[in-house]
């Protein structure tokens, strides 16, 4: 089975294609058709001088692509191992379910029970005792 499609609308832009181009070819002399076969001609050779020389440039090698893998594991693992939460202090579960209750008393105001900051300022007294007893402070 081929790849190729064989519409006519192509077919026909391809032979005009064809014929303007054998054309253009025929209505250049000697002297011009011999120069652009010499300028391509070196074209050619710079291009495959240029390919030889280069090569490594192109396709690094295998330990380059092994390096960029390794760099990738250590750095994942030192993100991993070395976050944030070990260098201020370990949480732990108390620490992590206090603040989830604090944030769903001010999270869960509903319509019908007011603002979450009026129901705050509702017990204003038994807040302000409550940070003194957290900080160790005497109680008046």
């Amino acid at each position: 089975m081929s790849d190729e499609t064989f519409d006519p609308a192509i077919s026909a832009l391809e032979e005009r294609s064809r014929a303007l181009f054998r054309e253009s070819v025929a209505g250049l002399d000697m002297g011009t058709r011999s120069r652009l076969t010499q300028v391509r001609h070196a074209a050619l050779a710079a291009a495959d001088r240029s390919q030889r020389r280069g090569w490594w440039l192109l396709r690094p090698p295998v330990w380059v692509s092994a390096a960029g893998v390794t760099a990738a594991a250590v750095l994942s693992v030192a993100l991993w191992f070395g976050g944030p939460s070990t260098h201020h202090g370990q949480m732990t579960a108390a620490d992590t379910q206090s603040k989830f209750e604090d944030l769903d008393i001010i999270a869960s105001s509903d319509e019908s029970s007011g603002d979450a900051m009026d129901m705050l300022q509702d017990d204003i007294d038994f807040y302000a005792w409550a940070d003194k007893t957290a900080n160790g402070e005497p109680t008046a």
